[in-house]
């Protein structure tokens, strides 16, 4: 398998799902001064409260998680337990070698995640 580099003075990060952990993550990269918000984004689909959240600090909230994964480097899953089988179906045909995936859902093994993508 052929890995792609991702740019570090560049990279975009993307959240797949806009709960507390996920504005968690994004906040503190933020006040971290590890990324820039303009580099930051994820969907809060019709969550108003959700995407205010993030956009408080900056975020990009796009409308679909489809929007997140083709504009983002590096895609953190952030959703309960329950939606990542669904979740990581439905996004599979986005999602490239060149494209860093990591999840941070709850009693989700890397081997189940790997042979749904």
């Amino acid at each position: 398998m052929e890995i792609a580099p991702i740019p570090t003075d560049a990279y975009k990060l993307g959240f797949i799902g806009a709960g507390k952990m996920a504005e968690s993550i994004a906040r503190g990269v933020v006040l971290s001064g590890v990324l820039p918000p303009s580099r930051i984004r994820t969907a809060a689909h019709s969550n108003q409260l959700r995407a205010n959240a993030f956009e408080s600090f900056g975020v990009q909230v796009f409308p679909r998680n489809e929007d997140v994964v083709e504009d983002s480097d590096v895609i953190i899953f952030s959703v309960k337990p329950q939606v990542v089988k669904d979740a990581v179906l439905q996004l599979k045909p986005l999602l490239s070698k060149k494209k860093l995936l990591v999840s941070v859902a709850a009693g989700v093994k890397l081997k189940d995640l790997q042979t749904r993508t």
